[in-house]
Formats: structure tokens, sequence, C-alpha cells
């Protein structure tokens, strides 16, 4: 296939800001679907180009149905799909056609994939899946450990949309608890086990009674029993703001002076990239992709996962170093508009296109 050819593209359940920046590159027709989450509701299509579709279950029948019926009124070359669940619904919608379109699928995490799951199977281990969209290397790594093939397999990385000039402008939020002159140190998260806010406030336990001004601020549902037990410590239950589940949680973190994500395993943090976005200075574990999004010593810090010496050390380092914090958000935001924007995205998918399109010829 030539690259001046279009390509009809379908798209099932794309990130924020990735329909709008695929729908403005020139050499693709792009369709997508108009979704909902409630179960046993469709919601209407607003028009031509956008189809009703509901998420159920990956057998459900009236979501295989909705992308079948997308299908034969789009007739798309390709179908990306970006959740375990429309990939399903994506290839058993196209099981008896003469000639299907071709499947991608969209990974965000290193969980190796099962081996005895029938769920995979009709997913990402389907022979019908042309191309893997990776959210990092080492997701891609981790499906050629699964036993992808490596041909098929391509890093695009995921995708933040940029706040706009006015949003960065405002007025960065006050947080109760946390007073006006307090150094922040913050992380978005369910915070699971996996995501290391118990790693973040034990580095915290170290530090804290040297830097009496630092408060640490944990946005979203807390789900760890160790991290509520040392959030109570004597000497951090004063200075531990939780605030549960936030829909304004990137707006928030700008209070932040620091990002935290200490990870125990991580695809690529989206909440990493928002603070990035909205430039506030990280600290990372190398976990996963991270590594990969944050350049050591130029965009933040990277540690090695589960160091809380080396966590603390970081935090201590930044704290101290006001010039060294600001740089690094500089670059953050820099390398976030630059690499991980959705247009960004949405050109490496293009590439993607162009390569299972021309594994045709």
């Amino acid at each position: 296939m030539s690259r001046s050819e279009r390509i009809r593209v379908l798209l099932a359940c794309p990130h924020n800001g990735l329909m709008e920046a695929t729908e403005a590159l020139a050499d693709l027709d792009v369709f997508g679907f108009r979704w909902n989450k409630e179960r046993g509701k469709v919601a209407p299509a607003p028009d031509e180009r956008r189809f009703p579709y509901f998420i159920g279950s990956k057998l459900n029948l009236t979501s295989i149905g909705c992308i079948r019926d997308a299908i034969k009124a789009s007739r798309p070359d390709i179908v990306h799909a970006f959740w375990g669940q429309p990939l399903a619904h994506a290839i058993l919608a196209t099981m008896g056609m003469k000639t299907p379109p071709r499947i991608v699928s969209f990974r965000g995490i290193t969980r190796p994939l099962g081996l005895m799951d029938p769920g995979e199977w009709i997913s990402y281990r389907h022979p019908r899946v042309a191309g893997h969209a990776c959210a990092s290397e080492a997701v891609r790594e981790s499906l050629i450990s699964s036993g992808m093939d490596p041909g098929k397999c391509h890093t695009t990385y995921e995708c933040v949309v940029m706040p706009s000039r006015n949003e960065m402008d405002n007025c960065v939020p006050a947080i109760p608890g946390i007073p006006p002159d307090a150094f922040v140190v913050g992380t978005i998260a369910t915070m699971r086990r996996i995501k290391g806010a118990d790693l973040l406030l034990k580095a915290a336990l170290r530090i804290s009674q040297e830097h009496r001004d630092i408060y640490w601020l944990l946005i979203g549902k807390v789900e760890d029993r160790e991290v509520e037990r040392l959030a109570k410590h004597p000497l951090l239950r004063d200075r531990v703001v939780a605030t549960g589940h936030r829909p304004d949680a990137v707006n928030l973190i700008r209070r932040a002076d620091l990002f935290a994500m200490p990870s125990r395993a991580e695809g690529l943090c989206r909440a990493l990239l928002e603070a990035m976005s909205v430039g506030v200075c990280p600290v990372v574990s190398d976990a996963g992709g991270m590594k990969e999004a944050v350049r050591h010593e130029i965009d933040g810090l990277v540690v090695p996962k589960e160091n809380v010496g080396a966590l603390a050390e970081a935090i201590d380092s930044l704290y101290q170093n006001e010039t060294l914090r600001r740089d690094y958000a500089i670059s953050a935001r820099s390398r976030a508009e630059k690499t991980f924007s959705p247009a960004a995205v949405a050109e490496r998918n293009l590439e993607l296109y162009r390569k299972v399109m021309a594994d045709l010829s």
C-alpha cells in the first residue's frame, strides 16, 4: 500500500483526545463510537461517523452486534480496539465476514497474557489481531515474552491531553489540611499494593523528623491497609492528606511540588503523564514504562523500585533544590507535550496502520 492511499479506521473506545487527533491526520478516514458503560443501555449515535455502542462482557451479544453494525456501515480497513472487551467484540463481530477488517489492539499493562485464559484467546491472543499498539516498550516486551509475534508489537505509548493555557493560568487550588506555604509531595492512584503508596509513606517517615513542613497528598481511593496504617503514624498523621477519589485530581496535583509514583509494576502510568503535563516535577520508580517517560536527571528522578532509601533520598534532594525542581518540571511538561500528546500518539498509530495494511500486500 502506498503512503498516499487513505485508510479507513474504526476506533473503539480510544483514550481522551485521541479520536480528535486521529481525525486531524490527512491520511485517514476515521469512524468511532458513542459508548455507554451503563448495563443494557446503548448510547445514541450523534452523527454518521459515530455509532452506538454498549461495553458489556467479552461475550455480550449486544456489544458484538454494535461493532458488527458499525463495521457494515463504515467499511473500515482497520478496527483499533483500546480495551479487552471491545477487542473481543471486534474479533467476534468479524467472524464469517468475507473481507473482514484488520484488527489492532492496545495493551497498557505489563502483566503477562494468560495461556489458559479463554478470554485472552478471544482478544489479545487471537490470530486475527494484526498488530498490538503498546503503551510502553515495557508493555511490548511483556507481550513478546507471552509469545506474541515481535513484528506485530509496536510501542505507540499512552497519551495525555495537555491542559490549555487558560487552564494553566488558573489559580492553583487550596487543599484543606495543607498550609499555603507547605512543601507538598503528591500522588494520584487507586492505592493498591502494586502502586507503592506504602513505600512513599515509609520514605516520608525517614525524612519527616528533619523536614516538618512537608505534607503528603494522596489523591485516590485507598485500598491498601498498610497505607491506612502508615498514614496514622504519629510522625505523619497531621501531614498526610487523603482526598479519596477526585474527578479534579489533575487540577489538585498542581498544588504539589513533587509528584511521586513508586509503583512496583506499571505499564505507563497515566497519572504520571498528567502530572508532567501540568508541570509538576516527577520522582518515579523504574517499574515498567515509567523510566521511559521520565528521563533520569532530565525530566525528574528515577529510583529502583521498592527501594525506600533511594526514594527518600530523591525526595530530600529535590526538597532542598528549588532550581532543579523547576528545571525538571519544565522539561517534564515539554516531554509530555512532544512525546505523549494525542497528536504524537496518533502519528505513531498511523505508522502502525500503514504497516498492517502493507502486510496485506
